[in-house]
């Protein structure tokens, strides 16, 4: 007979989710954010906390994005599942401002093990406690109530000064800057180095034969001219030591801009669209408001715009459908790969189309462009999609289609622990004098331990842990290929860790281990 040793707790296993805004001072930075993290895990060792990782997402809005669509923390949460067992966050704003958010959280916790959720600076957060999906709900419920009430706030200031002549705040247009005058509000005047760029760039465009808007773009980079951006930069891009640039698209946007007439802008979304136009302010009287000396007089402003329009192809906007958009990645910065038109009208009235898959990753590293990282490649569609099916097919066509599952580890600890102590009351109880310590109850009770031994050994052996498990679907990949339809195929790919990376000259398939035998 052999005697179980006693099961050691379970240790609890933390990922520290950590987030910014490109709003948020140093009081709440990463770095203040992780120690004090780290601290909270190091007052809790006794219950078993441990750091098993750390998800950093910079300059991102949790109004705007969830805890699924962030890099890191989305990565983990599809990705790396059964690695954690608990997120700590520093406050519950950090993690989640939407109560939907907040929801669906609690839905993937309980379809993922009964995860739990806790948080630095709140005390009362913590899911660990009998009440903690009330106390979820109300905290998430304040959140999103403060994220309201700013938003509310913002709009009314804009609002009480949307038809005077004062600036409401924000970055000018490139040509113009803010200043304050005596009566200590916010105007807007013209910056005469800003002025002559604008002036330059436009005459250069007109002039016969005129320069591209491209040919203008690196001129103005080879001359390190400061771009609209780059006059102000962010804290992050100064941090990366990055430099904005200008752009064909960047050229023609500035250039098309109501707001260098001096008059006042505002931003509105397009019905029926999912992007904004800015257009001019018009006041209850029906007319525009001018808060600054117009750049171009009436003349030169028509002249410039009838030239724009006969002349710049129109770009569209990246919101096309595109396939396998959460597989097919760029290979340099492992961004996604959008499927981008560009759109050309002929001279016979006649509009072709040019697409084409680029990435869009916006948080690119050094390097960034308007359409993605510098060393990413276009790829014609077509031939993307025949690369990739052919990639497939000739690694994996005649393999068996697997579905990765997540599957809840069995929690069989507990009853461990109980069985070790119950094994220790009845060694103890064999004792001489005690209750099995004659020789008649002693086969008794060693019956007993073998029976819970055999028991402890067969626990021990089972999988406790929360795992990947793969589901054959009968059929192959060519098979699969051939009977599904794409936005089938991309989920259970994207399910599954499957990517396709694009690189300029070459591509590179990758399939999880798993699933490949």
């Amino acid at each position: 007979m052999t005697t179980p040793t006693a099961a050691l707790p379970r240790p609890v296993r933390v990922l520290i989710a950590l987030r910014i805004s490109d709003l948020t001072d140093e009081s709440t930075s990463l770095e203040r954010q992780l120690a004090d993290a780290r601290r909270h895990i190091a007052e809790r060792t006794d219950l078993g906390w441990v750091e098993v990782g750390v998800a950093r997402d910079a300059h991102v809005s949790a109004t705007k994005q969830s805890p699924f669509q962030r890099a890191e923390l989305g990565h983990w949460i599809k990705e790396r599942a059964p690695e954690f067992d608990l997120i700590l966050f520093w406050k519950l704003d950090r993690f989640v401002r939407k109560v939907l958010d907040m929801q669906d959280m609690l839905r993937w916790a309980e379809d993922h093990g009964h995860k739990s959720y806790a948080s630095v600076t709140e005390p009362i957060f913590d899911m660990t406690g009998p009440f903690r999906h009330v106390i979820i709900a109300l905290f998430s419920a304040l959140a999103e109530m403060e994220a309201t009430n700013t938003s509310m706030r913002v709009k009314s200031f804009i609002e009480s000064v949307r038809e005077q002549k004062r600036w409401a705040g924000g970055m000018p247009i490139y040509g113009y800057e803010v200043y304050k005058a005596e009566d200590g509000a916010a105007y807007l005047r013209q910056n005469p180095r800003q002025v002559k760029v604008i002036h330059e760039i436009a005459q250069r465009l007109q002039d016969q034969p005129g320069e591209s808007h491209a040919e203008i773009a690196d001129d103005l980079n080879h001359r390190n001219e400061p771009t609209p951006r780059g006059t102000r930069p962010s804290k992050r891009i100064v941090e990366s030591g990055r430099k904005y640039k200008w752009t064909a698209a960047g050229l023609r946007k500035l250039l098309k801009n109501e707001a260098l007439m001096g008059w006042k802008m505002e931003t509105r979304p397009v019905p029926g669209k999912k992007y904004y136009e800015t257009i001019p302010v018009i006041t209850s009287d029906g007319e525009k408001i001018r808060i600054a000396d117009p750049i171009f007089t009436d003349e030169e402003w028509t002249k410039l715009q009838a030239y724009l329009e006969g002349r710049t192809f129109k770009i569209s906007s990246p919101t096309n459908v595109t396939p396998f958009l959460d597989v097919i990645s760029c290979g340099y910065c492992k961004g996604k790969m959008r499927l981008h038109v560009a759109r050309r009208d002929r001279k016979d009235g006649t509009r072709v189309e040019y697409p084409k898959f680029r990435c869009f990753n916006p948080r690119t590293v050094e390097g960034r462009t308007k359409y993605g990282c510098s060393d990413q490649a276009s790829w014609d569609p077509d031939r993307l999609l025949v690369t990739f099916e052919h990639h497939l097919m000739g690694e994996f066509g005649d393999r068996d289609v697997e579905e990765r599952i997540y599957v809840v580890g069995e929690d069989n600890e507990g009853r461990m622990a109980e069985i070790s102590e119950l094994v220790g009351h009845i060694m103890e109880d064999m004792k001489p004098g005690r209750r099995y310590g004659t020789p008649l109850m002693r086969g008794k009770a060693e019956a007993i331990l073998d029976n819970l031994n055999a028991e402890y050994e067969t626990l021990s052996t089972r999988p406790q842990g929360d795992r990947w498990e793969y589901r054959n679907l009968g059929k192959t990949w060519r098979e699969l290929w051939v009977t599904s339809e794409i936005p089938e195929l991309e989920s259970l790919m994207r399910r599954n860790g499957v990517k396709f990376y694009c690189y300029a000259d070459q591509f590179e398939l990758h399939i999880p281990e798993q699933l490949q035998y």
